[in-house]
């Protein structure tokens, strides 16, 4: 019994020692300072809302020959979370007569902006563009002969830099849409 005390005695000396004893000429240690946070860690400041003037230019050609042009511009307001979607609508209602009644076909442009963010001052937007163009007149009895096209792009748009968002050409018919479009940061001051 006597050897049990002795031994646990011992046992807890070795382990408190390094915590009890100092020897001569150490020098305590001091505590290590606690790791300040780094810029990465950090995160940056949330950029202030920011309003853009945003114009777009939709080209269509049929084999080389211009057949519609239409520019839009409207404000695009970045880097608020309050503001989720923006739309503009330009149709026509293209009547055409059925067997028995009177009927209208949208023609025209629709367009919708998302997500519109900065990077300094450059826009980035996310677009949706659909559009639907006549490739003859109705004669007001026949359903409408039409182009129609749709596309979802993201748009980086450096300010006031005329930008190709979109260009295509069907290799069968001759049809080409291109989409064009500048943003230019507006002074709030």
């Amino acid at each position: 019994m006597i050897s049990t005390r002795f031994t646990l005695a011992a046992l807890l000396s070795l382990a408190l020692a390094p915590c009890l004893a100092k020897a001569q000429g150490d020098k305590p240690t001091k505590p290590e300072p606690e790791a300040q946070p780094t810029q990465s860690d950090s995160k940056p400041p949330k950029q202030q809302p920011q309003p853009y003037l945003l114009t777009l230019t939709v080209k269509e050609s049929d084999s080389g020959k211009p057949s519609v042009e239409k520019s839009y511009a409207l404000i695009v307001i970045a880097d608020d979370n309050r503001i989720v979607l923006e739309s503009l609508r330009d149709d026509d209602n293209i009547p055409f007569k059925t067997e028995n009644e009177q009927n209208y076909r949208p023609i025209g442009t629709k367009m919708d902006f998302t997500h519109a963010t900065r990077q300094g001052e450059t826009l980035i937007v996310v677009l949706s563009v659909s559009n639907e163009s006549l490739t003859e007149k109705s004669n007001g009895i026949n359903l409408p002969q039409n182009h129609e096209w749709r596309i979802n792009a993201a748009a980086v748009l450096p300010p006031g830099k005329l930008t190709v968002v979109y260009s295509a050409s069907d290799g069968i018919t001759g049809h080409k849409v291109e989409i064009l479009a500048t943003a230019k940061l507006l002074d709030t001051k």
